[in-house]
């Protein structure tokens, strides 16, 4: 079969994904899960059918502009596509970044053209043919995206993020993507934020939201890491909870508990404390398996479906 890129005609074998077809032809396209999860590899069907499972959790209006995930799709018959276009990727520059702990940096980042994102979704980033997602943990004014990103050494994005950016160095935000977001129709809704590692940062968005909107109804922050180096925010939560009696917050690990941390897996540390989930608007971001773990514990424990909203950090595919 044929696969034409940008006006450039490739072969593609039968079964054989857009984006392993493209990169065997020596096509830079940006790429980091292979999941269909990080939106790091979309690219727009120009001709040609669109296999369904190609276009898997896009918003409905990228489906219908022709939008699909190259990792996932694989074409029945010839196809033509192009890159990102306008309105699904913005330019922007790095504003600012400071260190939250040793291994997570807050990352701010200046839109050059609007972008309708929430605090809560993420966007992935491209830089220097790298393409890498991240969650948004808050907007400030309406141009500037805040994201918390943890070092993962010799990654091709998040050393530079944590350590090097500068002011003014330009990159691509494309996105949004994610469900988790705080909507204030049921402000006496209790709420249930469940991360691990960086998956607080779209629960600090969450939770930033539902206080400034007047939640009335019970909130609970429970952030988990393997020990105390991988929390952080720690300090701000409990100033938090301790100022707003809705709010709780708890902050566990697995091995080498301080003071006013629990021990043990953040699945049975929630249990403990909220052992039954009936009525609860459920927000869960970490690691895929436990974003899993999680996702059935609590339904189990009564939530509903309808009411869980999670987002899984896929790893980048070596």
């Amino acid at each position: 079969m044929t696969l034409t890129y940008e006006g450039r005609s490739h072969r593609i074998a039968e079964g054989q994904t857009v984006l392993d077809a493209l990169l065997a032809a020596g096509e830079a396209i940006p790429h980091a899960c292979r999941a269909g999860a990080c939106g790091a590899c979309v690219v727009r069907v120009t001709s040609g059918s669109i296999p369904p499972e190609a276009q898997a959790g896009l918003r409905d209006a990228w489906k219908a502009r022709g939008y699909v995930h190259a990792c996932q799709c694989r074409p029945r018959g010839p196809l033509a596509l192009e890159g990102i276009g306008e309105g699904l990727a913005v330019p922007a520059k790095i504003v600012g970044r400071e260190a939250l702990s040793s291994s997570v940096a807050r990352v701010l980042v200046g839109l050059d053209a609007p972008l309708d994102a929430l605090a809560g979704q993420y966007v992935t980033l491209h830089r220097a043919g790298a393409a890498r997602s991240f969650s948004i943990a808050a907007r400030h004014a309406s141009d500037v995206i805040e994201l918390h990103v943890r070092r993962v050494p010799g990654g091709l994005m998040s050393p530079y993020l944590c350590d090097r950016a500068q002011p003014g160095e330009e990159l691509t935000v494309q996105g949004p993507h994610g469900h988790c977001v705080y909507v204030p129709s049921r402000p006496a809704q209790p709420l249930l934020l469940v991360g691990t590692g960086t998956g607080l940062a779209p629960l600090w968005g969450v939770l930033h939201d539902a206080l400034e909107a007047g939640h009335a109804g019970p909130i609970h922050v429970f952030h988990g890491a393997l020990d105390p180096e991988g929390l952080y925010l720690v300090d701000e939560l409990r100033s938090i909870a301790a100022s707003r009696p809705n709010v709780r917050y708890v902050p566990s690990v697995l091995r080498g508990a301080l003071p006013g941390m629990e021990e043990g897996p953040v699945d049975a540390v929630v249990a403990r404390h909220v052992p039954r989930t009936a009525g609860m608007r459920v927000f869960v971001c970490g690691a895929p398996d436990i974003v899993q773990t999680l996702k059935k514990k609590l339904f189990l424990a009564g939530a509903s479906l309808a009411d869980i909203a999670s987002d899984a950090f896929v790893p980048a595919a070596a």
